[in-house]
């Protein structure tokens, strides 16, 4: 896979969450939710085995960094 399309993957991932986040959505409860289908999910067909360890840690970083940013627009609000 092309360095272009894992950027254009990582920001499209970031931005759903980012937009269910902002719809009210529960973003912690949303990863856990996809995390367990890709880990438990017999009709999650979508993720190989060998890929299922690495498609969790790249959930967990966009988590990560989106919680980031809300914390650093946060701040700007509040000062």
């Amino acid at each position: 896979m092309s360095e272009d399309r894992v950027v254009a993957l990582e920001i499209a991932l970031k931005t759903v969450m980012a937009i269910a986040r902002n719809h009210g959505l529960d973003l912690d409860q949303l990863c856990r939710q996809a995390i367990g289908a890709i880990i438990g999910d017999a009709a999650m067909t979508l993720v190989k085995a060998d890929h299922a360890q690495d498609s969790i840690a790249e959930i967990e970083m966009a988590q990560a960094d989106i919680a980031r940013l809300q914390l650093f627009f946060d701040a700007i609000r509040n000062s």
